[in-house]
């Protein structure tokens, strides 16, 4: 399954929202000038697996990943039990346009279904009407009919497969190994757990030392795959699992020495949690006889740079996507070199009317692709009209106007000042 549009009415900051995604499946233009309608596709980007979401605080990027992962549920939404808070509020006194109605919105969601789902169909559409009820939020289906909706209700099958993480995930402590097989015995609807990171922040990840011991006893070759999977999505030159448990704790490698996870860093520790967390839901979805690579599938991403070093974060999105080609990524950033690592067909630009509360999208068609990080900054992708630091800009200015002025000295200053990074006195 992957989305193929979205649109949003009265949700948070969006009275009104459409935007359409890239997926591995989708149409692109043709390269030869055929002329007529295929010049309305999108040229394919390098990576067509990937989307991101730039914006900034505020301006809707979470919210399009909850209304993604709200909609992939389809009439198991009602069931599941998340934690909706949608809607658009306002405050008592302001008066609202007939886009503004403070009880009810809607999400719809667009899909192009693929042969795993085990569908009739090879496009569906979602509808969830969302409601609310007193201080309470609730979502109410609403599809055209189709009878294949059944594995939904189940984690191990391929079927309608989507995965979604917060910006504040977090993996659980090794003495939560009880808990969590309690949890998967006990609660009652799987596959929400899959996106529940992204509605709650204290959600904790699947810990690899939780369930990929078993997956060796069981089934030796799937967890071959799933090391050689996690030694891609790492990269040359990072740790690797060196597939040694101590005190039920992976042991990691690098120049010789073993870490424990719990004592990784935090970049390597955020990062290894959610795709060992994604390789887990994966290998439940994925039947023995399918590569993990080849599972099709929607990958959710708040802040994807979040902890990792500037080399790490230009490098990330194209080694997660080349890994998981059928994978459709859906990503969020404020960091403009996750963002000169793709191409304007991959991004989405939000911007907030913070007057208003109302946020737009829209593709820049404006290439970003290979520049350095100033050169992204004061582009439209971002809109900066300086990355001097405020006190040091305005010191700048004002020796510049002494030298229209015709004060000789302070050519001379502002080259010192522009060679030495010289600090500026508050």
């Amino acid at each position: 399954m992957y989305i193929e549009q979205l649109v949003l009415d009265n949700i948070r900051t969006f009275p009104s929202l459409k935007i359409s995604l890239v997926h591995p499946d989708s149409r692109f233009r043709p390269t030869e000038n055929s002329g007529g309608k295929p010049r309305s596709l999108l040229p394919k980007p390098r990576l067509p697996n990937v989307n991101l979401l730039l914006g900034d605080n505020a301006s809707g990027k979470t919210t399009i990943l909850q209304a993604i992962a709200l909609a992939a549920l389809g009439p198991a939404a009602p069931d599941s039990r998340l934690p909706i808070y949608l809607l658009r509020l306002r405050q008592e006194g302001h008066s609202i346009d007939r886009k503004d109605r403070p009880d009810n919105g809607s999400i719809l969601a667009d899909f192009s279904m693929h042969d795993l789902d085990r569908v009739t169909t090879s496009k569906i559409q979602v509808m969830q009407l969302v409601e609310r009820l007193g201080e309470l939020e609730r979502s109410v289906y609403s599809s055209v009919p189709f009878e294949d909706w059944g594995p939904i209700y189940e984690s191990r099958n391929a079927s309608f497969f989507c995965v979604a993480y917060g910006a504040f995930r977090r993996v659980e402590s090794a003495e939560d190994q009880v808990r969590f097989e309690r949890r998967e015995l006990l609660e009652g609807f799987p596959r929400s757990r899959r996106v529940l990171s992204v509605f709650q922040d204290s959600y904790p990840l699947n810990r690899l030392s939780n369930w990929l011991p078993k997956l060796r006893d069981t089934h030796h070759d799937r967890y071959k795959e799933v090391i050689s999977l996690l030694h891609e999505l790492l990269g040359p030159g990072h740790v690797r699992c060196a597939e040694k448990i101590r005190e039920r704790e992976y042991l990691f490698e690098r120049g010789g020495t073993l870490v424990p996870f719990a004592l990784l860093s935090d970049g390597y520790r955020g990062y290894i949690g959610w795709v060992g967390d994604l390789l887990y839901h994966m290998s439940q979805a994925c039947s023995s006889g399918n590569s993990l690579a080849e599972l099709p599938g929607i990958v959710m991403v708040d802040e994807i740079d979040l902890l990792l070093h500037p080399r790490w974060q230009m490098k990330v999105i194209g080694t997660v996507a080349r890994t998981l080609p059928r994978m459709q990524f859906i990503f969020t950033s404020h960091s403009p070199l996750v963002a000169s690592s793709l191409e304007w067909m991959n991004i989405y630009v939000l911007k907030l009317n913070a007057k208003a509360n109302r946020a737009t999208a829209r593709r820049l068609k404006q290439s970003i692709h290979g520049l350095d990080a100033d050169q992204v900054l004061l582009s439209k992708f971002f809109g900066l009209s300086s990355t001097v630091a405020g006190a040091k800009r305005r010191q700048l200015d004002d020796i510049t106007d002494r030298i229209r002025s015709g004060d000789k000295s302070a050519a001379l200053e502002l080259i010192q000042q522009m060679s030495s990074g010289t600090e500026v006195e508050e």
